[in-house]
């Protein structure tokens, strides 16, 4: 089942945060901490209206979730870029033993039905390099890379 995220789902979402942050580093761990976001900016994304907490349950217990929010790029005031309104998933989390279920696609479809909902044309995310499992299920269901990020530890 899909459904939105309430106030009452906090805690649920900060432990799937949590296993999801301890993922990121394990991956990067020159990045990420192994903490999840706090529960008052989970709380905030709730009550925006500009961003949402799709939950996909299984026998009434949230399996996973995707966080989305409405996005202007910043760059809409400079001519020399195209104005663009899209949507962007922060996260996109499936607890380990529901994955590959068929979880990560139906949140991708209904991101796409929400982003479409308010007239937005795409929907970006960013993946770390050497998640390889995540880069390929997001290719799988159609995303493609279009611009790449560089570091330079100095």
């Amino acid at each position: 089942m899909l459904r939105l995220a309430i106030l009452d789902d906090i805690e649920e979402i900060y432990k799937l945060n949590t296993e999801l942050f301890i993922v990121l580093n394990n991956l990067r761990e020159d990045i990420y901490n192994p903490i999840a976001f706090p529960n008052i900016f989970i709380k905030s994304m709730i009550e925006s209206l500009n961003s949402d907490y799709i939950i996909v349950e299984d026998d009434d217990k949230i399996v996973g979730y995707a966080l989305i929010e409405e996005r202007v790029s910043p760059y809409n005031d400079y001519e020399g870029f195209v104005e663009d309104h899209y949507a962007f998933i922060y996260e996109l989390v499936v607890l380990p033993e529901y994955r590959n279920k068929g979880y990560g696609k139906v949140l991708i479809d209904e991101a796409t039905k929400w982003a479409k909902e308010r007239k937005l044309e795409s929907i970006e995310l960013n993946v770390l390099n050497n998640n390889y499992s995540a880069r390929a299920f997001y290719d799988r269901v159609g995303f493609e890379e279009y611009q790449i990020k560089l570091r330079r530890k100095i």
